[in-house]
């Protein structure tokens, strides 16, 4: 169904979740014929000051996506800062790796941008398509998939509405309601850790340079925000990190301090605190019933990288990319057969992050001296050799293997 709509129920896509990936996968399809529902449980919100908590470090294979869906210019207008270079190290030797943007010929390898713009931006390409409805807040009620449709029941404004569509998205996040309902199990396992947030303020300019250090209870990293500020994102065991949480701001200042070192000079918190459960999950299938999954709702992986939205993103170019091009060539994209198609094209890059992200935790939270030193020494010759550095800093970027989506070109789909 698309073109002129039959009924008012009646759409060609419905996105359960409206958070960046829904509504990343609304973006992309708002200049097409297609008509689309988003359905959010939340009701809409003033946009939260970035205080370093809420911000999301995009890969440069990001920018071009967000560049395709016509928004990029207005993300970088707002409070987002470029990565332009990156010093890992392992906390327990000397030496590590410093990635520079120059090196594989860009301006930057990413950039930190603050949630609130990415969502705002990307909310705002959909109400300029005539073709995009939004029901927020709403929360479905049932889920039934058909033979020719998937018919959603949602509660909205106090009324009941009934969408149907040939396909619906799961983008509801890690607990995804709507994947469970399908049936679709999930594999993997709890860290047994936190990831610990706030805003620092160093005394030294970071200049755009991102800093990870491997830690033996966890990754600390401090990522570049504007007017000097930095993101933290520190990984530990969750009763430490709940440990840290109860300190007040001078004493959990000089714990960091300790952990991170002196590259910035003095680190002072600037904002509070907060922490998330860190686990590893991923779907055993993308699409069941007429209905697929993206973003967190098909995988969550460890934030050391801080891959998880870049994921996310790229299962949203994918996945619209799918739907657009069965439906020019006159196909039923909720057919098992096309969404086939998407999880083939997805599944591998997924899983390969999933698979070195959980590698680089366990090999850089073990204590034994004799890893530490194989950890340092292979740090080092990666620094030295250049392919494999390039080729490593591609695969990170979301560069590597690009040219089959116009999405991931930074082009649109229409």
């Amino acid at each position: 169904m698309s073109g002129d709509r039959q009924q008012a129920d009646d759409y060609d896509l419905i996105v359960v979740g409206g958070g960046m990936v829904g509504a990343a996968i609304a973006a992309a399809l708002a200049p097409t014929p297609l008509w689309v529902a988003v359905v959010e449980a939340r009701a809409p919100e003033a946009q939260p000051a970035s205080d370093g908590r809420r911000v999301s470090a995009l890969t440069a294979g990001s920018v071009r996506i967000l560049k395709g869906l016509g928004v990029w210019q207005t993300v970088a207008a707002g409070d987002t800062e470029p990565i332009r270079a990156m010093t890992v190290w392992d906390g327990d030797q000397a030496g590590g790796v410093n990635f520079e943007a120059g090196e594989v010929g860009l301006e930057a390898l990413g950039a930190l941008a603050p949630n609130g713009t990415i969502a705002a931006a990307l909310h705002g390409a959909t109400r300029e398509g005539a073709h995009v409805d939004w029901f927020c807040p709403a929360r479905w009620t049932t889920l039934e998939p058909g033979d020719e449709a998937v018919t959603l029941n949602l509660t909205t404004e106090g009324s009941e509405r009934t969408l149907r569509a040939p396909l619906a998205v799961a983008a509801d996040g890690r607990d995804s309601a709507v994947r469970q309902e399908v049936g679709i199990a999930t594999g993997g396992w709890d860290y047994g850790q936190s990831g610990l947030v706030a805003e620092i303020r160093p005394q030294r300019p970071h200049r755009g340079r991102a800093f990870q250090r491997f830690l033996r209870g966890g990754p600390l990293a401090l990522l570049p925000l504007s007017e000097g500020r930095c993101s933290m994102v520190w990984s530990l065991p969750t009763s430490r990190a709940e440990g840290l949480l109860d300190l007040e701001d001078a004493a959990f200042g000089r714990r960091l301090q300790q952990a991170f070192g002196p590259d910035l000079g003095e680190l002072t918190v600037a904002g509070p605190r907060a922490a998330f459960p860190l686990r590893l999950q991923h779907a055993r299938a993308y699409a069941r019933n007429r209905v697929a999954l993206a973003g967190d709702a098909a995988h969550a992986v460890h934030p050391l990288a801080g891959l998880g939205l870049n994921l996310g993103l790229r299962d949203a170019a994918a996945l619209a990319e799918t739907v657009a091009e069965a439906h020019l060539a006159g196909e039923d994209w909720g057919e098992t057969a096309v969404l086939g198609r998407y999880q083939r094209r997805r599944m591998p890059d997924n899983l390969l992050v999933s698979a070195y992200t959980d590698g680089f935790h366990r090999l850089f939270g073990g204590d034994s001296e004799a890893l530490a030193t194989l950890r340092s020494l292979g740090m080092n010759l990666v620094d030295r050799a250049g392919p494999l550095k390039h080729l490593l800093m591609r695969q990170g970027m979301g560069l590597a293997g690009l040219g089959r989506g116009r999405l991931e070109r930074g082009e649109p789909l229409a």
